[in-house]
């Protein structure tokens, strides 16, 4: 099984706000990608090379009871709130999580149409009910879609994507099961963090 960082989700209360910010410190502006029916959210992007940021925020034109929409509108800052891997072998995926303790939901297949019409179609396997949350990505497969990353404003790179927690060495155990090949360094509390090369410099995004 292949497993290799997909993108990195910063989390913002507003999408409009959130996208300016983003291109306010890199110098990029993000681009608008879609709605995720039934999830609360929408989002724009930006591509980082191989893997791309997602600003995800709450979708107005849809409910954001019980959901993620709703989760990031409680936000009082935007910041990361979680990563995916991508994978073409879920099933795989799942019963490597499961060895590793972890539950998983899925896969569900997802899809959406950019506002320049290509449609775009995937699968992803969640994560439930384990003691790291967010820590733990989320797994995508985009089947014959185009990649976000080849298709969205250029300009940036990904030069560091760090996982933080208290409980490094139990959480970097599970990535190893798992075959999840980002490092994870001792912290105080549960976090992210990503350093972007930019047009405008060094851009550091953590956890809000």
């Amino acid at each position: 099984m292949s497993v290799e960082l997909d993108h990195i989700l910063w989390a913002a209360p507003d999408l409009d706000a959130g996208s300016a910010l983003i291109g306010k410190l890199t110098g990029v502006d993000p681009a608008r990608g879609g709605s995720h029916p039934g999830f609360g959210t929408r989002n724009s992007l930006l591509s980082l090379g191989a893997t791309y940021l997602e600003i995800i925020s709450p979708d107005p034109a849809q409910s954001l009871e019980g959901n993620r929409g709703g989760s990031i509108a409680a936000l009082a800052h935007p910041g990361l709130a979680t990563f995916a891997v991508r994978t073409r072998n879920l099933d795989a995926y799942a019963a490597a999580a499961s060895r590793a303790g972890i539950r998983t939901r899925g896969p569900i297949e997802m899809g959406r149409t950019r506002p320049d019409g290509v449609r775009l179609d995937w699968a992803c396997l969640y994560i439930e009910d384990t003691t790291f949350g967010e820590m733990i990505p989320f797994a995508i497969d985009w089947k014959a879609s185009p990649h976000p990353a080849a298709s969205t404003p250029v300009g940036c790179t990904l030069r560091e994507f760090t996982v933080l927690h208290p409980q490094a060495e139990a959480l970097s155990r599970v990535y190893r099961e798992m075959g999840i090949d980002v490092p994870v360094r001792l912290a105080a509390q549960p976090g992210f963090l990503a350093v972007l090369q930019s047009p405008r410099g060094e851009v550091v995004l953590t956890a809000s």
